[in-house]
């Protein structure tokens, strides 16, 4: 063996020392959440000895599949042991319930942990497709860590993020430490026994991946959720983008030329992943209990039929009460209703977590404004409400008219306008034949009698099958009933309608008063989208009058996590976090990761910045060098030539001669095979007395030959590439 793979494999062996290091650490890092300290130490003590004691058992002739059967069956052995000692009754008399505990989480986790160690190393040194293992068990590792962390759970796992905030911090901060532990662990797993320059490569590329993670993610805090929707198939259309590009190049297209800017979509099987990723968190100023125990955050409204479904008004004069984008100053919106009987001004704070396409706010606004941000690094934007919420009972409007004097005929047809189908008439009929006849003639107790009927004859269910259908809305109320809120929205609707009643589809966000849990936030997650049917009520306003089906397909969400929803209205007040103690054992562990941050952004610009110059320079140096050198000028004009033509991608291929690459672009550069002659023979042959004229004279024939016979936009672009220069051999 040479001298340089003798280095190499010496630089290798000593690498691979790495493993049980890391094998140590990925252990801590997997039972950290799950067991006690000390058992957390002695599991990764005997993961690291496992994984040494792997390289000499790989080395032996045992065949891979006994060895990996027998890590398999001792770690199950282990296991059950460990479950036997820590449930007899026998051993706990001789050792007491805590040395029982602690002497089964040994042998049941300590030893296990060794055995699969131990397994997954032999695999990985005896086959190198397993090597992809040792990785997966890094990550997974990892992952669970801060598995709790996932959906914004930002106080979550407990372990890590109570003592960061208790100290002013943020956990994203630990988080961030966690992944560039887990990704130096993989880069420490990816050297192999073999070639250092293919384990180069390797790690090269996953610093590569890890850096475009870095430069394209918030380094104070994680990613963001994703953009919010209202998860029932709310979105922008075309137009809406067009507008939304408009408006940031400075234009602004007047209202009533948009064409249908929102609309609902009807989804079969709607998917409800994700739906636990908190998007906003609202704080109420004034103590407020909602008559109907829910809190309605409206966000968009659809009146508008056009022939197949309910989409935004196109004009302006329609659902003023709707902020069409969020707004630069206080601006206060029309047609709050003025009826102190049955609505009261409350003030709340909206502070979203996610991007939204407009605000929402508590029922009817009156005025938003907006406030400045107390956390960037958290929250997209904050700003306040006033709002008229309804403080009456849906049953006491009864007997007042619907619709408002104020309306003109063409208005009160647009909020009445249905489908041309006579079965909502024909049901809607139906309907209000189970109404008293005293109540017939009432409006309001028409529109109550549709959703009584719809929850009591419909049944919820995110897997649905009306959306192919060409009225979605007919084929779920006049087939199976079986739907959610978008499909009880529209039938309420439309039944409304064709009892005279005006009505439109409001969308959001609901949530139920017992989520404040006695506090001032409230938590709005996915999970809390909704669309809902609404009337006008003279004097009242847009009155919501929610399908509540008795019958669900679907487990109800969970509740919101109290302590993040005490935590993000704390954050959103502009306060620290739980109180802080004296004593702040962690404050220059925070600073040293803030430092650190700050260090590495910098770095990695100033790195850049650096690298790219010296580049540059080195380019430079190598196309200017023959106007300075004389001694050594064939070979220095020979490579500011091969630069010139690494340039435009033409290089010589591994393995091919000088005089045969010459030859093969003799076609485009005939003068390159005069120059390749010329260097050869000051290489080899030591001619004496070459012409430095000559020389420079063949490198301009073929920089003109080059002009000639490749596009200029390739020069161009070969000429800013500051590693050209690095292919050319």
């Amino acid at each position: 063996m040479s001298q340089p793979d003798s280095r190499t494999q010496r630089l290798l062996e000593r690498l691979s020392v790495l493993a049980p290091l890391i094998y140590a650490v990925t252990a801590a890092a997997f039972l950290y959440p799950l067991a006690q300290l000390d058992i957390v130490i002695l599991a990764a003590l005997s993961a690291g000895i496992a994984a040494l004691i792997a390289g000499p058992l790989a080395a032996t002739r045992l065949l891979t599949w006994v060895l990996a059967a027998g890590a398999v069956v001792g770690m199950l052995l282990c296991l059950w042991a460990g479950s036997a000692i820590s449930g007899s009754p026998a051993i706990a008399a001789q050792l007491g319930a805590s040395g029982t505990l602690f002497t089964g989480n040994v042998v049941g986790i300590v030893l296990s942990s060794a055995a699969f160690a131990l397994g997954v190393r032999v695999l990985a040194l005896r086959r190198r497709i397993f090597s992809l293992l040792e990785v997966l068990c890094v990550g997974l590792s990892f992952a669970q860590l801060v598995a709790a962390h996932r959906f914004g759970a930002i106080n979550r796992p407990f372990e890590l993020a109570d003592s960061i905030i208790a100290q002013g911090g943020d956990p994203s901060v630990a988080l961030l430490t966690i992944g560039a532990l887990s990704a130096a662990l993989i880069l420490g797993l990816l050297f192999r026994e073999r070639s250092l320059w293919r384990s180069l490569l390797h790690v090269g590329i996953a610093l590569l991946l890890l850096l475009g993670v870095l430069t394209s993610t918030r380094m104070l805090g994680l990613p963001a959720p994703p953009p919010a929707s209202t998860g029932l198939g709310l979105r922008p259309d075309e137009k809406q983008k067009q507008d939304q590009n408009d408006k940031k190049n400075g234009q602004q297209r007047p209202r009533e030329n948009q064409s249908d800017n929102e609309r609902l979509e009807f989804r079969d099987n709607y998917d409800s992943q994700g739906r636990q990723v908190p998007l906003a968190v609202v704080i109420l100023h004034d103590d407020y209990s909602p008559p109907t125990g829910l809190y309605y955050f409206r966000q968009t409204a659809f009146s508008q039929y056009n022939g197949k479904r309910l989409v935004s008004a196109t004009s302006s004069e329609l659902d003023t009460d709707i902020a069409p984008s969020f707004v630069t100053r206080k601006t206060t919106l029309g047609a709050v209703p003025n009826s102190e009987e049955d609505r009261v001004s409350l003030d709340t704070t909206v502070a979203l977590l996610a991007d939204h396409t407009r605000p929402f706010a508590l029922e009817t606004a009156e005025s938003i404004e907006p406030l400045e941000n107390p956390n960037p690094g958290r929250f997209r934007r904050v700003y306040r409400v006033t709002s008229a919420a309804l403080s009456s009972k849906l049953e006491t409007l009864i007997g007042r008219p619907t619709g408002s004097f104020g309306w003109d005929a063409a208005t009160f047809q647009h909020y009445t306008q249905k489908p041309t189908d006579p079965r909502y008439a024909s049901l809607a009929q139906e309907i209000l034949g189970s109404l008293h006849e005293s109540l017939r003639a009432d409006s309001v107790a028409r529109a109550l009698a549709v959703t009584v009927w719809l929850s009591r004859e419909g049944t919820y269910s995110l897997k649905s099958g009306h959306a192919q259908a060409e009225d979605p809305t007919a084929d779920f109320l006049f087939g199976d009933r079986v739907g959610y809120c978008v499909h009880f929205a529209h039938a309420a609707v439309y039944l409304m309608r064709s009892l005279g009643v005006p009505a439109r589809v409001g969308a959001g966000y609901v949530v139920d008063e017992a989520a404040r849990q006695g506090g001032s936030s409230i938590l709005v997650t996915g999970a809390n989208s909704h669309a809902w049917p609404e009337f006008y009520v003279e004097g009242a306003g847009w009155v919501v009058a929610d399908v509540s089906p008795a019958q669900s397909l679907d487990a109800p969400p969970p509740p919101p996590d109290p302590d993040l929803q005490r935590l993000l209205g704390e954050m959103a007040r502009g306060l620290k976090p739980m109180a802080q103690s004296e004593d702040r054992p962690l404050e220059p562990l925070i600073q040293t990761a803030q430092l650190l941050r700050l260090w590495v952004t910098r770095s990695a610009i100033f790195g850049t910045i650096l690298c790219l110059v010296l580049l540059y320079a080195v380019k430079l140096w190598r196309r200017l060098a023959p106007l300075f050198v004389s001694s050594a000028l064939p070979r220095v004009v020979y490579r500011a030539e091969l630069d010139r033509l690494a340039d435009v991608s033409i290089r010589r291929n591994f393995g091919e001669t000088r005089e045969r690459f010459a030859q093969r672009i003799a076609n485009v550069s005939p003068s390159f095979t005069q120059l390749t002659e010329q260097h050869l023979a000051a290489r080899f042959a030591r001619e004496p007395g070459l012409d430095p004229d000559r020389l420079r004279s063949l490198s301009r024939a073929v920089a003109q030959e080059l002009r000639g016979g490749v596009s200029w936009w390739r020069r161009i672009l070969g000429a800013l590439t500051p590693w050209s220069w690095l292919l050319s051999r």
